[in-house]
């Protein structure tokens, strides 16, 4: 089994972040007109799988929710908020991390190597818990939300340079192809 990485974001109908909504990660067939929805996914809070996170996973102030999970199967997300009333939002037959491969790629996803101290701006990609080595070919890059590359981060080879350093509590993220 590979682990994966899905992020959501929630917004109401004008594009407001939505915080504290509950999402569920659902294997298939689901049934989802209850709260909560059945059967549950087994989710994590990281690649290795070692710890495992329990659902709902609320969304934060910014609307933002992930988890990782086996991207080998496909699952259904269900999305619980008040404004909804008694009406979740359904997304069935979701692909976790990409779906398939494009030859001479390979994907990566890990939390940049480096220390969060709010000085230190400088961290390395990695592939999971490794250092990535060489330079990605594509790359999206989290400090608790998506960042703009040349606005919030910048990237040399493997490097990232934050344009803010990050402090405890933030949650940094890396993911992309490169050249196999």
């Amino acid at each position: 089994m590979a682990i994966a990485r899905d992020d959501r974001w929630v917004t109401d109908g004008l594009g407001r972040a939505l915080a504290g909504a509950q999402v569920y990660w659902c294997t298939q067939p689901a049934s989802t007109t209850a709260n909560p929805p059945s059967p549950l996914a087994t989710l994590f809070t990281d690649t290795t799988g070692d710890t495992p996170l329990v659902q709902p996973v609320l969304t934060d102030g910014f609307g933002h929710v992930f988890a990782y999970m086996d991207d080998s199967i496909l699952y259904t997300v269900v999305i619980w908020h008040p404004l909804f009333g008694s009406n979740p939002i359904v997304v069935t037959d979701q692909s976790i991390g990409g779906g398939g491969s494009i030859s001479g790629l390979a994907a990566f996803a890990g939390i940049p190597i480096g220390t969060i101290n709010g000085t230190n701006v400088t961290f390395t990609l990695a592939n999971g818990s490794s250092p990535l080595g060489i330079p990605p070919i594509d790359v999206i890059v989290w400090k608790n939300f998506p960042l703009i590359q040349g606005l919030g981060y910048s990237i040399s080879g493997d490097t990232i340079t934050y344009a803010t350093a990050p402090v405890s509590g933030d949650s940094i993220y890396a993911q992309g192809h490169y050249a196999t």
